[in-house]
């Protein structure tokens, strides 16, 4: 944590509401001034006041939202940036340090970060379908809007190497609809793996679909959507995704 004598920076992952931490709930009902994504504003309500300044922007305004709320830090305001998951995975908190270190660089203040982390999709996804992240795992977001093509190509190639189990954010949307039918055809090269796909996690109308790849129906999946792909050693139990430890259990 960064020391200084200016404001507060908190990064906030709302995650899966009945699952927050008291630090998460905390740091959004103490602050002077609450950042986010609208969506995300919307769901932290339950923790917010009618005295804290909101500032919201639509989809794409990452960095607008951050340095506005980097900069009531520095004015010496107690703010906080509000996520959707994690903070830490695929959240804002990497771009907190990254401009309130740019801000320093600037101007000379620094100003004070606290991370709270919180469940993350992969997590949340994994207890539902039963437990197929239970050992070496990868987290792979698809979408190419921040990380060229190129590399994720590389990183699935990467996955079936390690015969890993893989955890897939941003499947698919409106405009990306042949990265999950080429990640899947690779990692058919390993066999025909058990997937999962949870829609809305401990939300409302949340769905749970299991099946094989050669099965896996690809219109269940929709941006909503965490997929989780097994590794070889993953089957099902009691219909349930289950990778297996290694320990010796008599069946």
């Amino acid at each position: 944590m960064q020391k200084n004598s200016n404001g507060t920076l908190a990064v906030v992952g709302l995650g899966f509401h009945e699952l927050m931490s008291p630090l998460a709930t905390n740091l959004l009902s103490s602050a002077d001034v609450v950042a986010g994504y609208k969506r995300y504003i919307d769901e932290a309500k339950p923790y917010l006041n009618e005295k804290q300044e909101i500032f919201q922007t639509g989809m794409r305004h990452e960095i607008e939202r951050v340095e506005y709320a980097v900069k009531q830090a520095v004015a010496g305001r107690r703010a906080c940036i509000v996520c959707g998951g994690d903070p830490s995975i695929y959240g804002m908190a990497s771009l907190a340090y990254e401009l309130a270190a740019t801000h320093k660089l600037a101007t000379g203040n620094g100003v004070e970060i606290t991370v709270a982390p919180s469940v993350t999709a992969a997590m949340a996804a994994s207890a539902r379908l039963g437990a197929p992240i239970s050992e070496d795992v990868v987290l792979l977001s698809l979408s190419d809007q921040l990380t060229p093509w190129n590399v994720i190509e590389k990183r699935i190639d990467a996955v079936n190497v390690g015969d890993f189990v893989c955890a897939l954010y941003n499947p698919a949307s409106l405009t990306r609809k042949e990265q999950l039918p080429y990640t899947l055809k690779k990692f058919r090269e390993r066999g025909n793996l058990v997937i999962g796909a949870v829609r809305n996690a401990f939300r409302d109308r949340e769905e749970l679909y299991i099946a094989t790849i050669d099965d896996f129906a690809l219109g269940f999946v929709d941006m909503l959507t965490l997929i989780i792909v097994g590794n070889t050693r993953t089957r099902l139990i009691d219909g349930k995704m289950v990778t297996p430890r290694g320990y010796k259990v008599n069946e």
